[in-house]
């Protein structure tokens, strides 16, 4: 059931955001989606960099559950988890800057970018016709899955106490977004291979889920657009 039934009372800024951003706008998830791809290849290595990566991932996550048409409850839980993620980032920056507290953030990254995918899934699975919107969400899954697991091959390599990679023991996070992106569309260009037994499986298994997603979600999606369908909905 989506916002628009749901009958609970609305806040003042939920109220704006319902007048703002109307449902299946999924261009924005996917606008906010580059910024964070473009910010993490950026090399920013700081600490500022990986609270920046969490606050963008929160934008991320509420922004498509507000085009996904959650119910009001589940924004405000999904908002407190943000806000406390946020807030976590910023706590373990302050604290310490050992493997432990960069890997930690890591996690809190998997937490908030997780629920995404399935708030948006969810949301074309029930929605009546397949437009641009449909094909801009299911790009946004496509995306989200390979930062998703860029987050987890990131927090393994602190984590582990073993490096990740075969070439390298000083893996930054763009390291990690390149070798998921390449993995994920199956490039396999080599220049960075996982040294573990877990990260090969893991990677594996990206790989088989891109080619999946791509060739069954993204094809069927595109072949069932009309070229009515296929315009930008005023």
């Amino acid at each position: 059931m989506m916002a628009e039934t749901d009958n609970t009372t609305p806040h003042a800024i939920e109220r704006w955001l319902e007048g703002r951003l109307p449902g299946y706008r999924f261009g924005l998830v996917l606008l906010l989606l580059l910024v964070t791809c473009v910010f993490m290849a950026s090399g920013v290595t700081s600490s500022f960099g990986r609270v920046v990566t969490v606050a963008l991932q929160c934008l991320t996550l509420l922004a498509a559950l507000r085009a996904s048409q959650v119910h009001r409850r589940t924004f405000r839980i999904a908002a407190l988890v943000a806000l406390i993620a946020f807030v976590g980032s910023v706590v373990s920056v302050a604290i310490t800057s050992s493997d432990d507290a960069k890997g930690a953030i890591f996690v809190l990254n998997i937490l908030v970018v997780a629920g995404a995918p399935v708030a948006i899934a969810n949301a074309l699975w029930h929605r009546p016709v397949v437009d641009i919107h449909t094909v801009l969400g299911a790009i946004c899954i496509y995306v989200l899955m390979g930062m998703m697991f860029a987050f987890l091959y990131a927090a393994i390599g602190y984590f582990a106490a073993d490096p990740f990679f075969v070439q390298t023991d000083d893996a930054t996070t763009s390291v990690y977004l390149y070798f998921s992106f390449v993995t994920l569309s199956t490039v396999g260009y080599g220049d960075f291979t996982a040294a573990g037994d877990l990260g090969r499986s893991l990677a594996s298994l990206e790989g088989v889920l891109g080619q999946l997603y791509l060739v069954t979600i993204v094809a069927t999606i595109v072949s069932r657009m009309s070229p009515r369908a296929s315009r930008f909905e005023s």
